[in-house]
């Protein structure tokens, strides 16, 4: 007889919650409690079985095992704890089916086949007419067997990865997180037995090699991974590929360590196989990513602006209409009423409050409409709503002033929103970050700056995170502190009509979470809010503007992006602007904030480069387009200073050997160019307003910087063969000349030596900068004579 499991009553409890009681889960507790519940339930299992021997586990075992690690105590589904991923939304995903999935990766014709056969099955025909039905080959009770093997071996693999040192690189002596195996097992791991399926159900059509010969007695208990070859993984998108080599891989070194067996015979190449014989197999296409796009400019300015004037001349009211609520609901409690008549009783006081209520801007001017039309849902949906709703949410305008309870949470709702944008627009926090806020999170350091004290997720091997501090602007600081108070007050209105229960009232702990579901029809204080992109596109509807801006649905790390490109223009135009964005008081203070998070570096990087590549393939097409100009200032498009004639002959060779191949300038020909000029978006630096340092870092020196390192733009000198200037300083540097020209002349009348070689200086510094100005300026005899003058001593010297 098989031993059972050895468990403590806590050991219980959490295998209890993990057979799907999770009513406990509705709120998220303490993150340490989390981390402890993982790694308890991992010691717990290691205690009871050793990882070695997952592999080679029966039913009964591996499901004790996965009931011990709280994945549920049903076999085939493998579940995650709502608390251990509180960002997934997907049923779904968090409670894998894990048959399901791996028919779902079946060629169409199989797929089909199977499922024709479990309908068959399930409506209790003999086996022999199932035969006759389904369009295998083989008994129906075989594709049973072959199907269980294969769950059985992905139930093992997944609890293998929980308990095993399953990590890869410097980790490998580390198990998964929970939602790391979710994802493996919900889509590589279930597609490379889809292949070992396939193989095993049409054994006629596939060549097993002489190693394989007897592959329709092969064990339905293993050997399925071992079927998949190379050229298996041709018909699927590169990321697939990629995720499934990454998990190839990873059981090559179990196997090596003594930990897996069956292990696929996949080789390092991502790209596809060609086959040297035999009917083509159709390609998949490639999956299309849809990347994070930053907010428009605009889109920012008008949501912000939104929301602004919601946190600062709206907020003040409703907290305080909240807490004159509250107070209303104390006096109209009556227990030996009916909940309907406590409720008719406060929706007439209220009523009668709201009717007399002035509503005043913080100037004390009376607020007889707000400056946009404000959007509620009739029902006042949650913040939470599903993406349907989000897509076609069916919202009207507001009439002010408000005058009922849905009115006035909903305006709670849109508060709440509204600190939500500025907080994830202020931080550029992701998902789980921002959600994962508490209401304690606000921290002053002994200087008095303002930090959000949260945990980061991404990249960090711990189970619960780590913490980290974002710094704080101004505004994101008044945002979470009212965030505060009107999460704290919505909880203690509770529902306009009561609600009355024969069992006495249950203990609720005090909730932590700082944002809450706020519903107009049923009120839910203790929720998170879970849905984050949902309520975004809620809030946009609710402010009247686009929820696809730019033509991309808006989501939170698009707010992430969009900080990204802010520090990226700020980097590549002025730090001074990304100081005043954030409200910082120092560029160090600054750069502090883009240091904290290695991951928005390369965010920021990446659209630096782009933005310089961009700059670039801006100036070659201006030029390109005028160069059949007759004047030399339109023929270089506006542009001056000697890049401008570098560029305008780095054109000319490009064409020439787009001539050479056969081919003609094109739609891509400019971007072409400017990626090589800027070496893939490294150069091209703006050293400072209209002026570009063209050089590049590494290679290349100038009078700025003999070491050959980045442009300094304190030194920056107008005769610097790197230097090209924009067609907008042209007015300057001729407004600059005709001064120097004439302070020039008035200092020489006056007999003031000194004071007439400055302004011959600047004559000579800006003659050079534009071509057009430096002909029409030599024509000028005393500009002439200091030009020439200089020339005269550079020759004798």
């Amino acid at each position: 007889m098989k031993r059972a499991p050895k468990t403590t009553p806590s050991a219980a409890s959490a295998i209890h919650r993990a057979a799907g009681n999770e009513s406990t889960f509705l709120g998220i507790p303490d993150v340490a409690s989390r981390e402890e519940e993982i790694d308890a339930s991992r010691s717990r299992a290691l205690i009871d079985t050793s990882a070695q021997a997952v592999q080679s586990l029966d039913v009964e075992r591996v499901l004790v095992l996965q009931n011990i690690l709280q994945h549920g105590a049903q076999y085939g589904h493998w579940r995650t704890p709502t608390v251990w991923d509180i960002t997934e939304r997907s049923e779904a995903r968090r409670n894998i089916d894990l048959r399901r999935r791996i028919v779902s990766y079946l060629p169409e014709r199989l797929r089909n086949a199977v499922l024709e056969t479990d309908v068959a099955i399930k409506n209790g025909l003999p086996s022999e007419r199932v035969e006759r039905i389904s369009s295998l080959t083989m008994h129906p009770l075989q594709v049973r067997r072959i199907l269980d093997g294969a769950v059985l071996t992905l139930t093992r693999y997944l609890v293998l990865l929980r308990m095993g040192p399953a990590g890869r690189g410097r980790a490998m002596n580390i198990s998964l997180d929970p939602t790391n195996v979710k994802g493996i097992g919900y889509q590589f791991m279930a597609a490379l037995l889809s292949i070992g399926v396939s193989k095993l159900l049409t054994p006629e059509e596939r060549d097993f090699g002489a190693t394989n010969s007897n592959a329709k007695a092969l064990s339905f208990e293993g050997g399925y991974l071992s079927l998949v070859q190379p050229e298996d993984l041709d018909g699927w998108s590169k990321s697939m590929r990629k995720g499934m080599q990454g998990e190839a891989l990873r059981m090559s070194v179990l196997a090596e360590r003594g930990y897996w067996s069956d292990v696929p015979a996949v080789g390092e190449n991502l790209e596809p196989v060609t086959k040297i014989a035999g009917p083509e197999k159709p390609i998949k296409e490639e999956d299309s990513k849809d990347s994070h796009l930053p907010l428009p400019d605009e889109y920012v300015s008008d949501l912000g602006h939104r929301s602004i004037w919601l946190i600062q001349e709206l907020a003040p009211h409703l907290l305080a209409i909240a807490k004159e609520i509250q107070r209303i609901w104390e006096c109209t409690e009556d227990v030996a009423l009916k909940p309907r008549s406590v409720l008719v009783r406060r929706r007439r006081q209220l009523a009668k409050f709201l009717s007399g209520y002035v509503w005043r801007d913080s100037q004390g001017r009376t607020i007889y409409e707000p400056p946009f039309k404000i959007r509620l849902n009739q029902q006042g949906k949650n913040s939470n709503v599903s993406k349907k709703a989000a897509k076609a949410p069916t919202a009207t305008i507001l009439e002010w002033p408000p005058g009922t309870f849905v009115d006035i949470l909903g305006l709670m709702q849109n508060l709440q929103l509204a600190h939500l944008f500025v907080v994830a627009l202020s931080t550029g926090g992701r998902k789980s970050e921002t959600l994962g806020l508490k209401r304690s999170c606000v921290q002053y350091a002994p200087n008095g700056k303002p930090y959000a004290c949260g945990r980061t997720f991404k990249l960090v091997r711990r189970h619960d995170g780590e913490l980290r501090d974002w710094v704080l602007p101004d505004l994101a600081v008044q945002a979470l502190e009212q965030q505060v108070r009107l999460i704290e007050l919505v909880e203690a209105i509770g529902p306009m009509c009561p609600e009355r229960s024969a069992s006495p009232l249950a203990q609720i702990e005090p909730s932590a979470h700082l944002w809450g579901r706020i519903s107009g029809k049923k009120n839910e204080p203790t929720s998170p809010l879970l849905d984050l992109n949902a309520a975004l596109k809620t809030y946009a509807t609710a402010m009247g503007m686009d929820t696809a801006p730019g033509g991309q649905s808006l989501r939170s790390h698009r707010l992430r992006k969009t900080v990204a490109r802010l520090v990226a223009l700020a980097l590549t135009q002025a730090p001074k602007v990304l100081m005043d964005v954030f409200g910082h008081k120092s560029i160090e203070m600054t750069l502090y904030y883009i240091l904290t998070d290695k991951d928005l570096q390369a965010d920021i990087e990446q659209v630096a480069r782009e933005l310089r590549v961009m700059r670039a393939k801006k100036v070659v097409e201006e030029i390109v387009m005028e160069e059949e100009a007759q004047t030399i200032a339109a023929r270089l498009g506006g542009y001056g200073g000697p890049a401008a004639v570098t560029v305008d002959r780095a054109i000319t060779v490009h064409k020439d050997r787009l001539h050479r191949q056969g081919e003609s300038w094109g739609a891509d020909s400019a971007m072409e160019l400017a990626d090589i000029l800027t070496l893939q978006g490294k150069a091209w630096q703006l050293v400072r307003p209209g002026v570009i340092c063209t050089k590049f870092p590494g290679t290349e020196s100038g009078p700025c910087n003999r070491s050959k390192g980045h442009p300094e733009p304190s030194r920056c000198q107008s005769s610097c063969k790197h230097r090209l200037e924009e067609a907008f300083l042209r007015e300057d540097v001729d407004g600059a000349i005709r001064e120097s020209v004439n302070a020039y002349l008035e200092s020489g009348k006056n007999g003031e030596e000194l004071v007439q070689a400055h302004w011959a200086g600047q004559v000579r510094a800006h003659i050079g900068r534009f071509e057009d100005l430096r002909v029409k300026w030599m024509e000028n005899p005393t500009v002439r004579q200091l030009v020439t003058d200089v020339s005269a001593e550079g020759a004798v010297a």
